[in-house]
């Protein structure tokens, strides 16, 4: 859409010039323009830093010269700048458009040129408005990101706020995490949390896609954890103590969302009393390692994908665990940076890291498995563990 009108800025003794702009815009098919004149480069300048100017028609003269019109072209750049030579040598055409001049005319062949004159201004000032056109798109283009920057910050923040601390004590044992997104919000989410001082709750969960959407849906996970977890001290539901259960709550409510999403889930029950570890499987892979004095390995259990059928089916374990114990939890995005020829080579490795770091927790496995840091993958990655010792 064509602004409501065009300036031009004549620069220098161009008044001749005047008749045959306002004859161009009368006679062809031009939005309104406005004139305004600066008798000196230096003034010229200072017009056009403080306003846009559609286009600029300089005067070389023997006061104001090609090197003048060299830095009003770089002034006016992107938009076109018109120069007018006197009669005079025809190199001086070839300097000017070096100088950064769109078009050059000779001041004595506007009265006699007039119609290639008008020609040339309409094409300037067309060329001028699609590049007002363009400015202005990107300048809306630039707020729009500007605002989208910051309401992704402001969700980075709550889902920061929504997280556990990356190191907390819970009675007897120690959880550890690092997540490394592959956008600005990440669609890996954890928790750990006291139920009671016998129980101690954490899972792993892996939400479909990346971006706004799937954080979207780590707020509906925190806010069914608390609300599990508030039925449970007011005992008005002890689904929570189930963790078969509190799949099947979380894959009812992603349903009802309608969102589209489903997502990946270990969750385990850890009862300190009894030295037992309860857990059921939504789908996710890989399964956590458990390391012990008995070795290290990959815990059993196959469940489907939360959020994905309304009647799925779920297997609850109970494991008797050691006095001293580390449970170490991937997501899948993992498998999207490491190196091996197949799934069982690249779980082996997963093995070897735990292993090999014996309870020093999430950011040595890291290392041991990406030797370079990365700041961002291709996938969300998140390690967990709850360590024991």
């Amino acid at each position: 859409m064509r602004q409501a009108y065009q300036t031009i800025l004549l620069v220098d003794h161009v008044a001749e010039a005047i008749d045959s702009i306002v004859d161009a815009c009368n006679q062809l098919d031009l939005p309104p323009v406005k004139i305004s004149t600066a008798f000196s480069s230096d003034y010229a300048l200072e017009l056009l830093e403080e306003r846009s100017f559609s286009l600029v028609i300089v005067g070389v003269s023997e006061r104001l010269k090609l090197v003048d019109l060299q830095h009003l072209a770089t002034s006016q750049t992107p938009k076109p700048i018109l120069a007018l030579l006197p009669d005079s040598e025809g190199n001086q055409v070839m300097t000017a458009l070096r100088k950064g001049a769109s078009n050059v005319f000779l001041q004595s062949e506007i009265g006699e040129q007039g119609a290639a004159f008008s020609v040339a201004i309409k094409s300037l000032l067309n060329q001028a408005e699609l590049i007002e056109q363009n400015l202005h798109y990107r300048e809306e283009l630039e707020k729009s990101l500007a605002e989208l920057k910051a309401d992704q910050q402001a969700a980075h923040q709550i889902q920061k706020n929504m997280l556990p601390a990356t190191d907390v004590q819970l009675g007897a044992v120690r959880a550890r995490y690092l997540l490394i997104p592959s956008l600005y919000l990440s669609g890996d989410f954890v928790e750990a949390v006291k139920v009671d001082d016998n129980l101690t709750l954490f899972y792993l969960a892996d939400v479909s896609g990346h971006g706004a959407s799937s954080a979207l849906v780590t707020v509906l996970l925190k806010n069914m954890t608390n609300r599990l977890l508030r039925n449970y001290r007011r005992q008005s539901s002890f689904d929570i103590l189930s963790p078969k259960e509190v799949l099947n709550r979380i894959n009812i409510e992603l349903l009802d969302t309608g969102l589209g999403k489903h997502l990946s889930m270990f969750i385990g029950l850890y009862n300190e009393a009894e030295a037992t570890l309860s857990y059921a499987v939504g789908g996710h892979h890989p399964m956590p390692i458990l390391h012990d004095r008995d070795g290290c390995r990959f815990l059993e259990g196959r469940g489907m994908p939360v959020g994905l059928f309304h009647e799925p089916i779920y297997d609850e374990r109970k494991l008797q665990l050691h006095a001293e114990f580390e449970i170490t939890l991937f997501s899948d995005g993992i498998f999207e940076v490491l190196e091996g020829p197949n799934m069982e080579a690249k779980e082996q490795r997963l093995i070897d890291a735990v292993s090999g770091t014996k309870g020093e927790g999430p950011n040595s496995i890291r290392d041991a498995l990406l030797p370079n840091t990365m700041d961002a993958a291709p996938d969300d990655i998140a390690i967990m563990t709850i360590c024991r010792q």
